[in-house]
């Protein structure tokens, strides 16, 4: 059981941090301090020695230290408690938000105390941020250059959609096709080599390749939503479940019903990454085509009358579970398992 905790607001140049005791959580909150330190390792030095004196005779073992997500401004702090072998909790900044009841101000003294206080009130769900291993940092980070990559590729070829539709014929006009479609062929070169480097990634680390082969045997499954579903898991390690996943993705539903007058029908909700949804929606479509291992599966409920949007989601939500199958059973995918399966029992007999 923690003694402090310590609830942290990150952002770039600075981290301010309020310390409250929960010895006696019962009685209220007790304010112990507050601190802002620099957002580089001199900083998180002097903020651990500012809390290994908030209370005499306590470790820092007893201490808990709760952060807020801020993309890349918080993983150097996460990094280093977690090297030191501390406990750090890593929350949604939405989740706390929502918590958090009516404000009509805002600072960065007052929010690292309301992370504080969030962190006292449901510490039963704590979850401990674990540092996922280089090569899947290395590998978000291609991901996400790849995607800048994609996207700067997209926007060129629609300028130059536009561009033939619309503006007349000049040796201006000319030229700007020209260096448009040399760089387009140039951004092509790009995604090419970055693909090649993600897949020597794989090839440099076992564990990762396993669970790469294992989602590419999935028809429909390619590089990009496997490496896509692996880094932003930590390997399926921080997410084990496929509801979670589902959940992550934004295409899990979700019913609200309360009292007689408030039954809504389940719908999905957009917390979430628009890319993952983006990635995954096209493994769906590509599954539910003429040889897709979903397309029955889709003509199948499309004939009863259910709407595209609805059946595609559930391909989605088919596609997650058995990716997460794959890997908590270790194995690759393979049409009519279930018959195989009791053709190698009885051949096995």
């Amino acid at each position: 059981m923690k003694k402090i905790i310590i609830g942290i607001d990150i952002s770039k140049e600075k981290i301010d941090a309020s310390a409250i005791d929960v010895r006696n959580s019962q009685l209220g909150v007790l304010k112990l301090d507050y601190q802002a330190f620099e957002n580089r390792p001199m900083g998180f030095r002097r903020m651990l020695v500012w809390a290994r004196h908030l209370i005499k005779g306590i470790s820092l073992e007893m201490v808990m230290f709760c952060c807020e997500t801020t993309g890349g401004y918080d993983r150097c702090l996460c990094d280093y408690l977690f090297a030191k072998g501390l406990d750090i909790w890593r929350e949604s900044s939405l989740q706390i938000k929502k918590s958090c009841g009516l404000r009509k101000g805002k600072d960065d003294k007052t929010d690292s105390l309301i992370i504080a206080e969030y962190a006292m009130r449901h510490m039963d769900k704590a979850v401990y941020y674990v540092s996922p291993s280089e090569t899947v940092r290395e590998l978000k980070a291609l991901l996400l250059y790849r995607r800048k990559l994609e996207q700067e590729k997209t926007s060129k070829k629609v300028r130059v959609a536009e561009l033939k539709a619309t503006a007349a014929k000049s040796k201006s006009i000319s030229f700007i096709l020209r260096d448009a479609q040399k760089s387009i062929r140039v951004l092509e070169k790009s995604i090419k080599d970055c693909e090649k480097q993600i897949l020597a990634l794989y090839d440099s680390d076992e564990e990762l390749k396993k669970s790469y082969d294992h989602l590419t045997s999935i028809r429909g499954i390619g590089i990009v939503n496997a490496s896509a579903m692996i880094a932003y898991t930590n390997n399926f390690k921080n997410i084990t479940t496929s509801r979670k996943l589902s959940s992550y993705y934004g295409i899990a539903p979700f019913r609200e019903q309360s009292g007689t007058s408030v039954n809504k029908k389940a719908m999905v909700k957009c917390y979430s990454s628009s890319m993952l949804r983006a990635y995954l929606t096209q493994a769906a479509e590509n599954t539910i085509r003429e040889h897709g291992i979903y397309h029955d599966y889709y003509r199948r409920l499309s004939e009863r009358g259910k709407c595209h949007g609805i059946v595609l989601n559930n391909v989605k939500n088919k596609l997650l579970h058995l990716s997460v199958s794959l890997i908590a059973n270790d194995m690759d995918y393979e049409e009519n398992h279930e018959f195989l399966r009791t053709i190698r029992k009885v051949q096995s007999t």
